[in-house]
């Protein structure tokens, strides 16, 4: 395939979406492809980024075979992000394809990581999809912090739910950390081990905890809430699952005093395994089902409306 990238018409740098999860297994590749496609239809370039070092597979979720270029390059210093960036037949998408052909599993230095970050924010496109892989690794808590949108994505299912919290949990701490002491930070960390054991005589609140302890900056915690994280519900089975969002930013906004925005549900569909097996992605094969109203729903609430321009 010719090379052809699209490249940002807004002369602006991309914006960056890092999509997280606190489990696998949820779909957050799914819904990151989705995403992709669907901000193209509404007339955006759009890279998406494969950041699982363990399970990379957005080349799969599109439908495409391995790219002869990947992140292994520029790990290796041949290549810089932009030279890796493979362009797909769906007009305006293109992806940068994950570490599929490295036989045990690569960690990203802090060193790198500087490097990273900044070569992500200058890709050419008017988006950038950044897919981490799951948990709350030091790589994925850093790359979601520095992103523009931060999307976590859960399932219904009870392991997932909690392990979001986890996440949830981890962000806030690792956002804490740069403003603390470390015997402050490490007084922190026990006391949630007492919270998570059940050893303390009333419920754990951060912002509380904050008020009543010195080392802390407050006003850092109170910037948490200036731009919230996002929520979105894979999976959805029934009227219990859709407002299963709506409890946990209750939860979040109840104990961690996090703000996050709730941005839906998307409906579970026998219709998305089979397309990944005729390798042809479900909003391109049925592009006019409920299943993809949702997804350009959430990116018309993502974007600014003076940057909706739909397209045929």
């Amino acid at each position: 395939m010719e090379r052809v990238i699209e490249e940002s018409k807004s002369g602006r740098r991309p914006q960056m979406w890092v999509t997280a999860s606190g489990k696998g297994g949820v779909g957050k590749t799914f819904v990151s492809s989705s995403l992709a496609i669907s901000l193209t239809k509404l007339g955006h370039s759009v890279i998406v980024v494969d950041l699982d070092p363990t399970g990379a597979n957005v080349h799969t979720a599109l439908g495409q075979n391995p790219a002869d270029v990947n992140l292994r390059h520029w790990f290796e210093g041949n290549k810089s992000l932009q030279e890796i960036v493979t362009p797909t037949p769906l007009p305006r998408l293109s992806f940068i394809q994950g570490l599929w052909d490295l036989w045990s599993p690569a960690n990203i230095s802090s060193e790198q990581l500087k490097r990273l970050i900044p070569e992500l924010k200058s890709l050419r496109a008017d988006y950038v999809i950044v897919d981490l892989g799951p948990g709350a690794v030091e790589t994925h808590l850093e790359l979601f912090r520095a992103a523009d949108e931060r999307i976590v994505i859960t399932s219904p299912e009870p392991t997932s739910i909690e392990k979001t919290y986890r996440f949830l949990e981890a962000h806030i701490c690792w956002t804490l950390k740069d403003t603390a002491r470390p015997d402050v930070f490490n007084a922190l960390l026990g006391t949630l081990r007492d919270h998570r054991n059940r050893k303390m005589k009333k419920p754990f609140s951060f912002r509380q905890y904050l008020k009543e302890n010195d080392g802390f900056s407050v006003d850092h915690f109170e910037s948490l809430g200036e731009k919230p994280i996002r929520l979105i519900v894979n999976s959805s089975r029934s009227q219990a699952n859709i407002d299963l969002g709506h409890s946990i930013r209750s939860v979040c906004c109840k104990y961690y005093d996090l703000s996050l925005d709730y941005l839906g549900a998307i409906d579970f569909d026998n219709a998305v395994w089979q397309s990944i097996k005729n390798r042809e992605p479900v909003l391109i094969s049925q592009p006019f089902t409920p299943l993809a109203g949702q997804f350009v729903s959430i990116c018309k609430h993502l974007i600014a409306p003076s940057e909706l321009r739909a397209v045929g």
